[in-house]
């Protein structure tokens, strides 16, 4: 079954967005009675589509709020194609929230006045993912920062670096103990973070991480560590 988002509740009832009625009326082409999953306050119900398709009624809880441990990832600023790779299959391994970097060699650049219109670009991405993934929480792109402004939050911080010398491996990195903590990853664009921004996070408290002697794309980086951290997660 196709899941949509809602924002209002009455009583038994649903209602959906614009958006989601051109979906469901010219793309999955349903009907009057047709099931689908609708999320209203991070609980998904299975409901019943009403004659307008921009409401339904509510048949019973399909799932409940989920409860997944904060994990940040800052993504480089990078080509349409890769930002849409990273945020989609980012949302399935459980990534619940992204900030987008600009970094010293980031080679797409963004003028500020043009943000909006991109952040709103890749939350329909997302919104997107979340719906075919079943997520009950609405990920979404916060703000474009410079490396700068990068936080150093509590418990586990990830810095992935090209380095050979002064790095812990991430299996030493993430373990069973800390893979519930909020985790923070920090990785750079093609070519690498720049020594100063290395410098600069690890002085903020960033580990530097290796991933193994395999050099990955930068869109492969994301996934791999939100791979590794839904394995160890899942398996306690």
């Amino acid at each position: 079954m196709q899941q949509y988002f809602s924002n209002k509740k009455e009583n038994n009832t649903l209602y959906l967005g614009n958006d989601d009625l051109n979906h469901i009326k010219n793309v999955m082409r349903m009907k009057e009675n047709d099931n689908i999953i609708v999320v209203y306050d991070k609980v998904s119900y299975i409901c019943s589509l009403n004659k307008d398709l921009l409401s339904c009624n509510i048949k019973e809880v399909f799932k409940s709020e989920e409860e997944y441990p904060e994990f940040l990832v800052y993504v480089p600023l990078l080509s349409e194609e890769k930002m849409s790779f990273i945020f989609q299959h980012g949302v399935e391994l459980g990534i619940t929230r992204f900030i987008v970097v600009q970094y010293d060699h980031c080679k797409y650049k963004l003028k500020s006045k043009d943000f909006d219109k991109k952040i709103n670009r890749w939350n329909k991405i997302l919104k997107e993912a979340c719906e075919q993934s079943y997520r009950t929480t609405k990920i979404s792109v916060e703000k474009i920062i410079d490396s700068k402004n990068i936080e150093c939050l509590e418990n586990v911080n990830i810095l992935c670096s090209l380095d050979t010398s002064d790095v812990k491996n991430i299996c030493k990195v993430l373990t069973t103990k800390n893979c519930n903590d909020t985790i923070s990853l920090v990785f750079g664009p093609e070519g690498g973070l720049s020594k100063n921004e290395e410098t600069m996070l690890s002085s903020i408290g960033f580990i530097k991480t290796s991933l193994g002697s395999n050099v990955l794309r930068t869109e492969t980086v994301a996934l791999m560590v939100a791979s590794i951290v839904k394995y160890l997660r899942e398996s306690e």
